[in-house]
């Protein structure tokens, strides 16, 4: 939790200086590229972050390896042509999840912070926002519809000049990443008619007939125009709705944007009428999202906008004035009025805004949004394992442990590991795990291999022992002044015939599975803890484990 809230103080602790006190564009720049620069960083070196994070990291190693062309990629998985494209990209330049990682922050990131420099009045207050409001959050989980997001985004001069054709291809070129990105065909239109008491009762009514008949609409919705969302019909994702806490936020949204459609906004703004519309929109999809929580994607082309609503907004009343001699009269004189001629509502405004999404925030927090608390990064691997049941229970957790918890795992002790190569270790080992295996000691890249045979032992992050060869390697070595003996045996795949033998005073321990095969000795103990291989010529790191091994070694203590 302490990156998000490091982020949540420089967009705070330098909004002063560098957006609020004697203001610039160069100032601007510099504050948006800090404050984006940050997540930059943090959304390229995530690990296991958000639900879909292994979905994605299975999008792309299918596409890798089928060998299929973009459109046949396309027909056969049912992923959006403009996905497809970035992950053949990821593979031309390597394959690495780390890779795909980058581009995709490139991708969100970089045209959201350029729209905030180029149109938000209060860049601090977008920063704020896209942070608050979880857009950050959602790309971090969301990544085909944030990258959709971006590219709506990146056209928002289309959608505020209503340059008809340019702003539906920039929606159909959304769509290329994430089909939800066609909602905003309909708002967009719509977003047309000037907002007025009249036709907001008339579309709000609408609304709420359609809350009360969602479900059949639903149905209708996926049977005839989305039948690849009909699967969620009968699950939670559309029976479940989220808690009416997440309405609340959309609902004052709307409320401000309104307010100030009809206090002189609209006067001074070509714009506003599109955005108070976005807004009243986005309000009511949310609605629906409390009943069907699936739909949430669904509103993030439209509810976006709020980055550049809000600053217009409190821009827009901090300017505010009302001429000594006017009487009052309607509600635009009163809330001037009441506020000393327009004075106090920007600061006001801007108060609520940043305490409300503050605490909007920390709810988010405590219900786990997106799976993306607490933030974990390639470099801090372990997660859910307290250090009570690292220090009580830890060679229990290595027995079955996934690739990269074992690694972990292995980082967290005092250890002398073993490794023996049976076969092909492959080029699928990705960058987290190659780190890991470095700070072991390691110094053999894994991936460059090519079916040699490799021995290697690393003890308190140093090489003790590494050799590979193109033929079969057998070594003799002991460990702790001659306490116990180690008989390794290595035979790659360019030897035709794959083997990894791991003998300690005469016992066998190595799993003997295809790939990299570990047999990991407690330094304290002077004693074999655990014994693992995981086949890394493959995506998934399949594990072979030696089941009766774990519990003669806790019952002989």
């Amino acid at each position: 939790m302490a990156v998000y809230y490091i982020l949540m103080a420089l967009i705070l602790g330098l909004a002063y200086p560098m957006c609020i006190r004697k203001p610039s564009k160069k100032k601007n720049i510099i504050y948006v590229a800090v404050v984006f620069g940050y997540m930059f960083v943090m959304s390229s070196l995530r690990y296991g972050l958000g639900n879909d994070y292994f979905n994605y990291r299975t999008y792309l190693h299918n596409v890798m390896d089928n060998g299929l062309s973009v459109i046949d990629t396309v027909r056969t998985t049912g992923i959006e042509p403009g996905y497809v494209l970035l992950l053949k990209l990821t593979g031309l330049l390597g394959g690495d999840y780390l890779i795909l990682n980058t581009l995709t922050a490139l991708l969100i990131l970089v045209p959201t912070a350029y729209i905030i420099i180029k149109y938000s009045k209060m860049p601090w207050i977008s920063a704020w926002l896209y942070l608050t409001v979880t857009f950050f959050y959602n790309s971090l989980n969301f990544t085909r519809q944030s990258l959709s997001v971006a590219v709506i985004f990146l056209g928002w001069r289309f959608f505020r000049d209503r340059k008809h054709i340019p702003a539906v291809l920039i929606i159909l070129a959304a769509a290329m990443f994430h089909v939800s990105a066609l909602i905003l065909l309909p708002v967009y239109f719509l977003s047309l008619i000037k907002p007025s008491a009249k036709s907001l009762g008339i579309i709000g009514g609408a609304g709420v007939l359609a809350f009360i008949f969602s479900r059949q609409i639903l149905s209708f919705v996926t049977t005839y125009i989305l039948p690849r969302y009909a699967k969620y019909m009968d699950t939670i994702y559309l029976r479940v709705g989220l808690s009416w806490v997440f309405l609340l936020i959309p609902a004052l949204m709307m409320i401000l944007t309104l307010a100030a459609y009809f206090t002189g906004w609209k006067d001074k703004a070509p714009e506003a009428q599109m955005l108070a519309n976005f807004s009243f929109y986005n309000f009511f999809i949310w609605l629906f999202i409390v009943k069907h929580f699936i739909i949430e994607r669904f509103t993030m082309p439209i509810y976006i906008f709020i980055l550049l609503a809000i600053p217009e907004i409190l821009d827009c009343w901090k300017s505010c004035r009302l001429a000594p001699d006017k009487k009052v009269s309607g509600i635009k004189d009163t809330i001037y009025t009441l506020s000393k001629g327009g004075k106090r509502i920007a600061p006001a405004a801007a108060a609520l805004v940043i305490v409300s999404t503050l605490a909007y925030n920390q709810f988010c927090v405590g219900e786990g949004v997106h799976g993306v608390f607490p933030y974990r990064s390639i470099f801090v691997p372990v997660s859910g394992l307290t250090d009570k049941m690292l220090e009580t229970d830890y060679r229990a957790l290595y027995n079955n442990a996934d690739f990269m918890q074992f690694l972990g795992l292995a980082n967290k002790g005092n250890y002398t590991i073993v490794a023996s190569v049976n076969g092909d270790t492959g080029d699928m080992l990705e960058f987290q795990y190659r780190h890991l295996l470095k700070k072991l000691g390691f110094e053999t890249d894994f991936r460059t291999l090519d079916g040699k045979s490799y021995i290697g032992v690393v003890s308190g992050g140093k090489v003790v022992f590494e050799k590979t060869g193109d033929e079969q390697l057998t070594e003799n070595l002991s460990l702790y002044g001659g306490k116990i003996s180690v008989t390794i045996t290595s035979g790659g795949a360019v030897t035709g015939q794959p083997v990894a033998r791991i003998i300690a005073d005469g016992k066998e321990y190595a799993p003997n599975g295809s790939g990299i095969n570990f047999a990991v000795f407690d330094n304290k103990l002077q004693k074999i803890v655990a014994a693992q291989s995981y086949d890394t010529s493959v995506y998934t790191y399949t594990y072979k484990g030696t089941d009766a091994f774990y519990g003669e070694i806790l019952i002989e203590e």
